[in-house]
Order: structure tokens, then C-alpha cells, then sequence
């Protein structure tokens, strides 16, 4: 798990990544301290309400949250059991974020599986 992390950090302008349970609870970070815990809980807290916004729709399941703010960017990718929260700066590629959030979270799909 240590390295999807490590390899989304490696994307320029990509400042933390962690592996969040839904219910808010950190499962591994390259945060560390206060930081971790409250981003991991409000990242939760807003892909909930986001989920059951989108359901409200009829649009099907949120995969990829997306949250610009004026310092930057907080993405919230679904991985199954797991969220995927990445922050970056507003220099990062958002793109490859994205890309790189989808391959985390095939990854992580096919580790459970495989359980």
C-alpha cells in the first residue's frame, strides 16, 4: 500500500496521499499527525454526502471526487472497501492524478481478490 502512495507523491505538485477506509479511518498515509486524521474524516464526510447526493440524481455511483480550492486540489477516488484522497497544489497535473488514482484503485481491487 506504501507504494501506490509513494508513486502518486511522485507526481509533481501532489503535497499528501492516503488510503482512508469509508468510514473515515486511516489506513496508510504519507501525512502524518492531525493532518491525516482530519483530512482522512472530512474526505469521508464529503464523498458520503457527495454519494448520496449523486444517488438523489440517478446518475449511479460517484468514482472520483474532485474538490478545487484556491491553494489547490483534493481528489477522493473510490477503491472498493477503500478511498484513495490525494492533495495537491494548483500546479499539479490533475490529469495524471486522475490516472494515477485509477490504477491505485484497480490495484487495490485486484490485492483484495486475491485474499
Amino acid at each position: 500500500m506504501d507504494t501506490i502512495l509513494q508513486r502518486l507523491l511522485e507526481i509533481d505538485g501532489v503535497t499528501g496521499a492516503l488510503l482512508v477506509g469509508k468510514d473515515g479511518l486511516v489506513v496508510a498515509s504519507t501525512l502524518e499527525g492531525e493532518d491525516e486524521e482530519f483530512l482522512a474524516a472530512m474526505a469521508a464526510a464529503c464523498y458520503d454526502a457527495t454519494g448520496r447526493y449523486i444517488d438523489q440524481l440517478g446518475m449511479g455511483e460517484v468514482r472520483h471526487s474532485l474538490y478545487e480550492l484556491p491553494a489547490g486540489a483534493i481528489h477522493i477516488a473510490d477503491a472498493g472497501e477503500l478511498l484513495i484522497v490525494v492533495r495537491s497544489n494548483y500546479q499539479a497535473n490533475i490529469g495524471r492524478i486522475r490516472m494515477e488514482c485509477i490504477k491505485a484503485g484497480l490495484h487495490l481491487a485486484e490485492r483484495a481478490g486475491s485474499y
